[in-house]
């Protein structure tokens, strides 16, 4: 059933992305805003729950602009012969470790609709130490056991390693959850979303850090010119989200 689910899912995103190039290309020709992602330039980006947010060419959002631009400047992070875990992968930054064969880039996912393994992130199959970086990018909100899957990300970083453990926009001091919300109706009145179970506080760094990474929280909104937030549409509904850089402690 869930190899069916999969391939079903990759037929529909393929009819979903062809549609979604020619709306694009025919109506929305410009060069207003630019994905950072593909480099296509649009009149302004397709519409998600607010206008002007997704890439009509390759579906990227603004965290995935934020990222690719964040990688381009930052060229020590992604280096030959590395090993990369990208959980729940998006691809619209999958370019950056596909791109070089000397890069053994694994993905994965708990249902394998769009990746090579299938992972459960609070137990990964993976040794310790095995992987240069992790990303696990708008995942974390979803799993109810987060700390364990930190930890487990935390395990399977080399020393010297780094992880993008991206989330959304945080708008409150302290993270708030409710193991006693099941059903999606009342997640999703709750959390905003069916399959969210928790909102995330300004304290998501410190369990980032209880569960061994040294965080930076990178701000793009303070480090990159205003025109170019706009031009890329960084800016979401709630404002641009960090980038979190989390690497192991010393162990």
């Amino acid at each position: 059933m869930r190899a069916t689910s999969g391939w079903l899912l990759r037929v529909q995103d393929k009819v979903i992305t062809a549609g979604r190039h020619i709306e694009g290309r025919t109506l929305y020709r410009g060069t207003t805003v630019t994905c950072s992602c593909c480099g296509a330039s649009f009149s302004k980006f397709a519409p998600r729950q607010t206008p002007n947010r997704i890439c009509w060419n390759c579906g990227s959002g603004e965290r995935h602009r934020a990222l690719s631009i964040y990688f381009e400047r930052h060229p020590e992070l992604i280096v030959s012969g590395m090993r990369v875990l990208h959980v729940a992968p998006e691809r619209s930054i999958a370019h950056h470790f596909e791109t070089d064969p000397t890069i053994e880039y694994v993905t994965g996912d708990f249902e394998q609709r769009f990746a090579t393994e299938r992972v459960d992130v609070t137990d990964l199959q993976f040794g310790n130490e095995s992987f240069d970086a992790v990303l696990c990018n708008h995942v974390l909100e979803h799993v109810p056991e987060d700390r364990r899957a930190m930890r487990e990300i935390y395990r399977v970083l080399k020393p010297g390693g780094w992880a993008i453990l991206l989330i959304p926009t945080l708008l409150r001091e302290t993270t708030f959850e409710d193991p006693s919300i099941t059903s999606p109706e009342e997640r999703k009145r709750v959390f905003g979303q069916s399959d969210h179970v928790r909102i995330y506080g300004r304290d998501y760094v410190n369990r980032l850090s209880e569960s061994g990474f040294d965080v930076d929280a990178f701000r793009p909104d303070y480090e990159w010119p205003a025109a170019e937030i706009a031009t890329f549409r960084l800016r979401g509904p709630n404002g641009v989200d960090p980038i979190f850089i989390c690497r192991p402690q010393r162990r």
